[in-house]
């Protein structure tokens, strides 16, 4: 019965607390530092475009709305699955029984057959690839979704609840304080120790919040070699079926002779083009100056110290994006150029 009422309390102090906080009427809400604020914007950020990654890979796994199961390219690509003819396989279906039909003594009988069983190479391919890319790519960040990105959200909400009673603590000292002639030892020392209990239990789930937050620089780096992988894959398939079209273009004597004309009709083309190249703009010169300290995860990026001033590198013609999440620039004195967060520098005006 005691634990209830208590647990009454805390809910009804964490409403009272977060409600004031909305309506304007807490002005001593504990804040916390800008790196954490960092932090937390970048774990927000990671978890928006996993998931729309993994769902625009899925889309390319998968074009048919129709015929995308919610778990086909994720967690659900068994055998059973994976014998399921797809397009390419029922295309090719499709023209070995027009072949034979045809007669495969005849010159269209007999070409509908190559089509059809190079387009079932095809489909098994194309198979192959899924596999590959939901195994390499597909299931390594929807497990992080399911997982640590779900426990690192699980471990803010108690933060912010710890939070709420730290700050309604307080609030209710201060009260006290406020009314000290009228207020009994026993009630002032009881706010006491509920405010060094609230505190003790924010900065231990602070600090439990904290290290999940750092722990996503390991995790940017398991998703990149995900990424390599889904590339990886990507090309092999690609390759693949070059290599099966390639084989079926010699077994029916497919000349080259129209494909080169048009190869050298477009290099003509472009040659033409290139020999008066367009005027060049030069970008004008643009400089940041660097926030907070920056150490760079990989070759591509940049470390950076806070107070440095660097120029950022723009192609040409190219406008420096107001939405842009990372920003190349290069840092004067040693030419040394690399990608930085754009939260870590503040854009100087045009020099």
């Amino acid at each position: 019965m005691n634990f209830n009422l208590k647990a009454a309390g805390t809910l009804f102090s964490r409403a009272k607390q977060f409600t004031e906080e909305k309506l304007g009427q807490v002005t001593d809400r504990t804040e916390y530092d800008d790196h954490f604020e960092q932090l937390l914007a970048r774990a927000d950020r990671t978890k928006l475009w996993t998931e729309r990654l993994t769902s625009h890979v899925e889309a390319v796994l998968q074009p048919n709305p129709n015929e995308r199961l919610e778990d086909f390219i994720l967690t659900k690509l068994d055998q059973r699955s994976l014998n399921k003819p797809n397009i390419y396989e029922q295309l090719g279906h499709c023209m070995c029984e027009a072949g034979n039909d045809f007669g495969p003594s005849t010159q269209y009988g007999s070409t509908l057959i190559k089509c059809g069983q190079c387009h079932q190479k095809l489909g098994i391919a194309h198979k192959e690839f899924i596999h590959s890319a939901a195994a390499g790519f597909m299931q390594p960040l929807k497990s992080f979704l399911d997982g640590e990105m779900r426990s690192l959200t699980k471990e803010r909400r108690t933060l912010e609840m710890k939070r709420l009673d730290l700050d309604a603590a307080r609030s209710k000292q201060k009260k006290a304080k406020a009314m000290n002639s009228n207020v009994p030892m026993a009630m002032a020392d009881s706010s006491d120790t509920e405010l060094r209990h609230a505190q003790t239990e924010f900065d231990r789930q602070l600090e439990i919040t904290r290290l999940l937050l750092d722990s996503l620089n390991n995790s940017h780096n398991h998703h990149l070699r995900c990424l390599h992988d889904l590339i990886e894959s990507e090309l092999q398939y690609h390759q693949q079926t070059v290599q099966i079209l390639e084989d079926l273009r010699k077994q029916l004597g497919v000349s080259k002779s129209t494909s080169n004309s048009s190869s050298v009709a477009t290099a003509a083309t472009a040659a033409a083009a290139a020999a008066v190249p367009p005027p060049r703009a030069t970008p004008p010169l643009r400089t940041a100056t660097v926030k907070f300290d920056y150490d760079a995860s990989d070759s591509a990026e940049l470390s950076v110290l806070a107070k440095e001033t660097v120029n950022i590198i723009l192609d040409d013609n190219e406008k420096l994006s107001e939405d842009a999440e990372w920003i190349t620039v290069e840092r004067p004195t040693t030419k040394e150029r690399g990608r930085v967060p754009r939260g870590y520098l503040r854009i100087d005006s045009l020099s």
